[in-house]
């Protein structure tokens, strides 16, 4: 399969061969990588090896995010929007938290080989989640700023102001969880559901764990964004309502 890619981007000259290649075998030797620890926090059976790791992917998670978003010009600024986006992807801990202790409910409680992949699966959708909230709320202050301090002036709360920018945003952040649930069992069969079905499992079974995360993931979208949008805002208002037209929020 990486031979056709690789064809293609020779025959067409689209200068992909070198990241093609770099992205095969970093990708290879991460997920070695991963198997190999996966392996042995699982034997150790151990909450907080196994809480470090979920952190140790939060923050990955976050790292991530911070690059998605533009303008931030200076490291003080892109302290600020790495905490948001640690703090939004760690909402995530919510619904992972009820999916292990409330629905699947294993012996032990903290056991690895559901709680791991679980984690890995919702923190990796609410990296994305907080991404866009994060960089449409930006994009949306800017445009609306004009918008803004007319509203501010004429003696509306912050809230008010930021009513119309929150409601845009928050719409995008969350349409890629929307989009996936409307698509369900037409246009694709998700990842976990075809794993179960290729283990062996019934369908019907495997139709009830997806439906678990997919509607976990729509959770997560919602409460990732939420956060990260509210933590946004204080980055761009003063205590009293002032509203700051900065790129960054670094100053």
């Amino acid at each position: 399969p990486v031979g056709i890619s690789l064809f293609l981007s020779w025959k067409y000259k689209l200068g992909l061969s070198k990241s093609l290649i770099i992205g095969v075998v970093r990708g290879t030797i991460q997920l070695v990588a991963v198997g190999y620890i996966l392996l042995w926090a699982f034997r150790q059976s151990d909450p907080w090896v196994l809480a470090a790791l979920i952190l140790f992917m939060v923050g990955a998670a976050s790292e991530s995010a911070l690059k998605r978003l533009g303008g931030l010009q200076n490291e003080k600024s892109r302290r600020k929007y790495r905490w948001i986006l640690f703090t939004a992807i760690l909402g995530a801990g919510l619904t992972v938290s009820y999916l292990e202790f409330v629905v699947i409910r294993p012996t032990p409680l903290w056991e690895g080989r559901y709680l791991v992949p679980l984690a890995g699966m919702i923190v990796a959708n609410a990296m994305n989640s907080a991404a866009l909230g994060v960089e449409r709320f930006r994009s949306e202050l800017e445009l609306r700023s004009g918008e803004i301090e007319t509203l501010l002036a004429l003696g509306a709360t912050q809230q008010q102001a930021v009513l119309k920018t929150v409601q845009v945003s928050a719409s995008a952040a969350m349409l890629p969880a929307i989009n996936m649930l409307m698509v369900l069992g037409i246009v694709a069969l998700p990842g976990m559901m075809s794993g179960q079905i290729l283990a062996g499992e019934s369908p019907l079974t495997a139709v009830r764990y997806q439906l678990l995360i997919c509607f976990s993931i729509a959770a997560t979208a919602a409460i990732v964004t939420w956060v990260s949008i509210q933590m946004t805002q204080k980055l761009y208002f003063t205590k009293n309502d002032q509203f700051i037209r900065s790129q960054d929020s670094g100053d």
